[in-house]
């Protein structure tokens, strides 16, 4: 189980964050930066995660599956949301890992929707490039 944690008033979600955790994934690092009620949508499942715990175990059942996972940030931006105090963050990103059937590349997409700095959803797109 992971121990990513609602957030404190002072961490705030940013690409950097994002890009310095898939750099070196450890779920035992709190990350700080989840609201209580975030939602999840993973392609190919067939119902969102809702809630910090199924979250965070969605997050560790892919790094039990692909140990080595690691995402690069290609390219950013961040804009407003259209309720005050939210923001979107788009994550452009290359990944790289071995799974239950070899090595894999991905390309991604990730639509990351903050509230005062908390992630409150995030919208994961990704396609396999190829198998190296």
């Amino acid at each position: 189980m992971t121990n990513i944690q609602s957030a404190s008033p002072a961490t705030t979600f940013s690409a950097e964050m994002w890009a310095a955790f898939w750099a070196a994934p450890e779920t035992s690092r709190g990350m700080n930066i989840l609201a209580d009620d975030i939602v999840g949508y993973w392609p190919g499942d067939p119902e969102p995660v809702r809630g910090v715990e199924p979250y965070t175990k969605k997050i560790a059942d892919l790094l039990a599956a692909a140990p080595d996972l690691r995402l690069e940030l290609v390219d950013s931006a961040t804009v407003p949301g259209a309720v005050d105090g939210e923001q979107l963050v788009f994550l452009h990103y290359v990944g790289y890992g071995t799974g239950p059937e070899g090595p894999f590349e991905i390309r991604g997409l990730d639509r990351v929707r903050t509230r005062n700095g908390m992630v409150v959803e995030n919208v994961i797109r990704y396609e396999p490039v190829f198998v190296r």
